[in-house]
C-alpha cells in the first residue's frame, strides 16, 4: 500500500521534529551542565538530586549560623579581654593602697583612677553588637547594667539569664552569649566601696580585703574567656566539618544531576549529524528544500 504524499510529508515532519528535539535537549544539557532538566527526564535521579540539594542548603544555613555565632563570640572575647585589663589595673592600685605607704593626696589619686575603672568596666559590661547588648541575656534591647549617678553610686544588673542559641548541626544547639551577672557578679559594688574607702582615707587594713574581691572577679572573667574560647574552637571545627560535608554532597549531586561533558558532546554531534542527514535524505526523496518545509 502506497503512502499518500500528505502522509509521507507528515511522517517526515514528525521525524525531523523528533530529531530536532533530541538535538535541542542535548544542547540544553551542554548549556546548563545538567543531565536532568525536568523531573520527567529521570524521576528517581531528580528525587535523589533534590535530597542532596536540601542537605546542601541545610549545611549552608548551619555555616551562616556558625559565622554569626563566631562574630558574636569574638566581640564577647574582646569585651572580656578589656575587662581583664581593667581588673588587673584595679588590682595593682589596690595592692599599692593596701600597704599604708601612700599619702592622702596619693590615695585620692588612686580613688580617682578606680572611679575611672568603674566607669570603663560598666561600659564594657554594656557592650553591644549588631544593635543588641551582649551580656543582657534575652533582654537584647536593655543595657546589662544601669549606672546610677556620676560618679557612679550604684551599677545594677538588669538583664536576665536567657541563652541565645545557635543551631550548628541537625542535633546540636550552642549558646553564644555569656550572662553578665555570672561574670561581673558583685564587682561593681566592691569597686565602688573600694573607691569610697580610698576617698575617706581608710587605712591599708581596710583596703586589703578588696584584693581578694578583685581576684575573685578576675577569676570569673578568665573562666568566661576560657568558655568563649572553647566555643570558638568548637565553631571552627564544626564549620570545617560542614565544608567537608558540603564538598561530598556536591560531588554526589553532580554524579546524579550533571552531565559527562565528553559524552554529551559526542551525543550532540551525533544528534546534529542525524538531523542534517535526515534533512538531506528527505530533500533528495521529495525534491523539497528545508525552506519548503518551513513554509
Amino acid at each position: 500500500m502506497r503512502l499518500s504524499d500528505q502522509a509521507r510529508v507528515q511522517n517526515q515532519v514528525a521525524y525531523l521534529t523528533s530529531a530536532a528535539e533530541r538535538m535541542d535537549r542535548v544542547q540544553r544539557q551542554l548549556a546548563t551542565n545538567r543531565r536532568i532538566d525536568r523531573a520527567s527526564d529521570d524521576p528517581s535521579g531528580a528525587a535523589l538530586a533534590m535530597d542532596y540539594r536540601k542537605s546542601i542548603a541545610f549545611e549552608a544555613q548551619m555555616r551562616r549560623n556558625l559565622e554569626n555565632g563566631t562574630a558574636f563570640l569574638n566581640v564577647t572575647e574582646a569585651a572580656l579581654s578589656s575587662a581583664t585589663d581593667l581588673l588587673q589595673r584595679a588590682r595593682e592600685l589596690t595592692v599599692q593602697a593596701a600597704n599604708d605607704t601612700l599619702g592622702p593626696a596619693e590615695r585620692q589619686g588612686v580613688a580617682a583612677e578606680v572611679n575611672q575603672l568603674i566607669e570603663q568596666l560598666a561600659q564594657v559590661a554594656n557592650t553591644s553588637f549588631g544593635g543588641v547588648y551582649i551580656f543582657s541575656g534575652h533582654q537584647t534591647n536593655t543595657p546589662a547594667y544601669a549606672v546610677g549617678g556620676s560618679p557612679p553610686a550604684a551599677v545594677t544588673w538588669q538583664g536576665d539569664y536567657g541563652e541565645r542559641l545557635r543551631r550548628v548541626s541537625a542535633r546540636d544547639v550552642v549558646p553564644v552569649n555569656i550572662i553578665g551577672d555570672r561574670v561581673f557578679g558583685n564587682l561593681f559594688d566592691q569597686m565602688i566601696q573600694l573607691r569610697d574607702a580610698l576617698q575617706s582615707g581608710a587605712p591599708g587594713a581596710q583596703i586589703r580585703p578588696f584584693i581578694a574581691a578583685i581576684d575573685a572577679g578576675l577569676e570569673r572573667v578568665l573562666n568566661a574567656r576560657a568558655e568563649v574560647g572553647a566555643r570558638l574552637n568548637r565553631f571552627e571545627a564544626t564549620n570545617y566539618r560542614s565544608l567537608e560535608t558540603d564538598t561530598n554532597l556536591q560531588e554526589l549531586r553532580a554524579g546524579v544531576e550533571d552531565i559527562d561533558i565528553a559524552e554529551t558532546i559526542v551525543r550532540f554531534t551525533a544528534a546534529q549529524n542525524a538531523l542534517e542527514a535526515a534533512l538531506g535524505a528527505i530533500g533528495r526523496t521529495s525534491n523539497l528544500s528545508l525552506l519548503n518545509y518551513l513554509r
